[in-house]
């Protein structure tokens, strides 16, 4: 009888061990391909983002976009280090003395963005992420960490994002 249950208690460990092990996934930063492959891909975001004319409808991504052009590789540069370090990679996203590398929520309110240019963005994130053939299991992951900022990014309501529309275009709106 000992040996009945010691032959299923050993079993039992073995099955434990090996699931253990099998279940032990790497970071997502690690099966993105580590910091190189996060800016490769940001970069070709970004790229695509400030020639988007649904999002360079917003006038303050427009300023932006339009503004300064030695802005965009130094935002490649910040949101590659938020990947990274969102992704289980160096914690090197930073604040920096410019008052860049704050949280989202600090840094997106004066942006004013609605649902629709998030998902804009969700869109040009997902035609990256196929651009570079970034698997499935990461994509999933991927966008699901991205619609989690949905909350904290968008200020703008598509009620909100309506009306301020009519507003821009000389349109009065009453509730």
């Amino acid at each position: 009888m000992f040996k009945k249950y010691a032959a299923s208690a050993l079993v039992v460990l073995a099955i434990a061990g090996f699931s253990s092990i099998a279940s032990a996934e790497d970071s997502l930063y690690q099966r993105l391909g580590g910091t190189y492959a996060i800016a490769q891909v940001d970069n070709y975001l970004v790229d695509m983002i400030y020639i988007n004319k649904g999002l360079n409808a917003n006038p303050a991504l427009k300023a932006i976009h339009e503004g300064n052009p030695d802005s965009k590789a130094g935002f490649k540069q910040m949101l590659t280090n938020w990947v990274v370090q969102e992704t289980g990679g160096p914690k090197i996203y930073q604040p920096d003395s410019f008052g860049r590398g704050k949280s989202l929520k600090e840094s997106h309110p004066h942006l004013n963005i609605s649902d629709r240019e998030f998902d804009i963005i969700k869109t040009l994130a997902l035609a990256s992420f196929y651009q570079y053939n970034v698997g499935n299991h990461e994509i999933d992951q991927l966008m699901d960490d991205l619609e989690s900022y949905r909350k904290v990014i968008v200020l703008n309501s598509k009620a909100e994002a309506f009306t301020s529309r009519l507003k821009r275009d000389g349109v009065e709106y009453r509730k």
